[in-house]
């Protein structure tokens, strides 16, 4: 008990010797703190109280698709204040159907989807052998895109939701999602459709994650650079109906809506996206669609893990959704400070600075949900490791920090000694 209260005595000294400090710093460290802290501005960010998915901390709502789709106001009231700023934007946020990897996930259990997640095919020794790679919609999966069809077009609610506004689509190019696509916008008007790199599910390791290329695999390329597993059509003979825009892999930095190669550039076999890194990516996609996207209704074709990261970086909690569930989302951007010519270097390192503050905001709180693990549940393992490792023994973490903890008072009050 002696160690808990010393630990909150040097803690609170600490805490003295820090705001003493401050009050000595001159005024012009103390603008340069105010200004850094005003770069860590969240670039987006979205309403709250719209939208019932809002509350997914709170085990609110349960899994499957909502009435009016979550909304808790009427549409015509959200409507209006999407036009009351002209950065604001309408997100329909669409998960693909059931995909063969689903099902087998859900089919097989954790321990045996984990054994063959990273690889091409599954063979059940009953006859069916499953295609993982780049996985496409099951039976199910379909009838559930053609069930969100029959309300958003059937039952009114896509005119409603929009009030006949021009749209965007954005779809992911792996196969689920260009499948899903098809049959749940199929009689929905749009001004323009793009497939998007940057809306894919998390990349690496799991090959049903991986992407086919554009073009159809070359037969006397060996080994295949189209991808890790062998394939029979390329997407622009799967689904001719879009248009595939291809940029170079090496310079993507002022690139519009695309594809970073003809082949998956992206997906590696050693490392799995962290779900940092993908909050990233669903920041660079918002960048690309306030730049080059003119439509204040965007419709979103994309993956449970994608839509976690992208409402991360709104500033919304990660909220997953179900195979074929539409998730909307009202995303504000921020006015930028456009920085002066001459301190252009600066400005640059400053931006960096900002995004990884930004960063680490949006991920506060988080840093116990496997956000970037699709659809499978955590090992029992993992989850009792980690709660190990929150788990303080008497004793050992309070009195560890004590040294370190006494170290930053002593130089506190250095510091304060030598501006006397």
């Amino acid at each position: 008990m002696a160690k808990y209260h010393l630990a909150a005595l040097l803690l609170g000294a600490l805490l003295l010797a820090e705001a003493a400090l401050a009050a000595r710093q001159p005024q012009d460290e103390q603008q340069i703190q105010l200004e850094r802290r005003k770069k860590r501005k969240h670039p987006y960010s979205s309403p709250y109280g719209l939208f019932i998915q809002e509350r997914a901390s709170k085990q609110l709502p349960g899994p499957g698709q909502h009435f009016s789709f979550g909304a808790v106001k009427p549409w015509e009231d959200i409507l209006a204040m999407l036009d009351e700023q002209e950065d604001r934007k309408l997100l329909l946020v669409v998960r693909h159907g059931q995909a063969i990897s689903n099902y087998l996930g859900d089919t097989l259990g954790p321990d045996e989807w984990y054994a063959v997640e990273g690889t091409c095919q599954y063979d059940d020794q009953k006859g069916t052998i499953y295609n993982i790679f780049d996985a496409d919609l099951t039976g199910l999966g379909q009838d559930q895109a053609k069930s969100l069809n029959s309300i958003l077009v059937g039952g009114g609610w896509y005119a409603k939701m929009t009030a006949d506004r021009p749209a965007r689509f954005i779809i992911s190019p792996l196969t689920r999602c260009l499948h899903t696509a098809t049959l749940a916008l199929e009689g929905v008007q749009s001004n323009a459709t793009n497939v998007e790199e940057f809306v894919r599910e998390t990349l690496g390791m799991d090959t049903c994650d991986a992407r086919r290329s554009v073009s159809d695999p070359n037969a006397n390329a060996k080994p295949s650079p189209q991808g890790p597993c062998s394939f029979d059509k390329g997407l622009a003979s799967s689904y001719p109906q879009y248009k595939y825009r291809v940029y170079d892999a090496r310079d993507d930095a002022d690139r519009s809506f695309g594809l970073l190669g003809d082949s998956d550039h992206l997906w590696t076999k050693t490392e799995r996206e962290q779900q940092k890194h993908q909050v990233k990516r669903a920041k660079k996609f918002l960048d690309i669609l306030f730049e080059h996207a003119p439509e204040k209704v965007v419709v979103v074709v994309t993956h449970s893990g994608f839509t976690r990261s992208l409402l991360l970086a709104v500033q919304r909690e990660p909220y997953r959704p179900q195979n074929a569930e539409l998730v909307p989302v009202i995303v504000d951007k921020a006015a930028r400070v456009v920085a002066a010519a001459d301190a252009h270097h600066a400005a640059g390192v400053a931006e960096a600075e900002a995004e990884e503050a930004w960063l680490d905001a949006v991920l506060a709180g988080y840093e116990d949900i496997d956000l970037n693990e699709d659809d499978r549940p955590r090992k029992a393992s993992s989850s009792s490791s980690s709660s190990s490792a929150g788990t303080q023994r008497p004793g050992s973490s309070s009195s560890s920090s004590n040294p370190c903890m006494l170290r930053r008072l002593v130089g506190r009050l250095a510091e304060l000694w030598r501006g006397q």
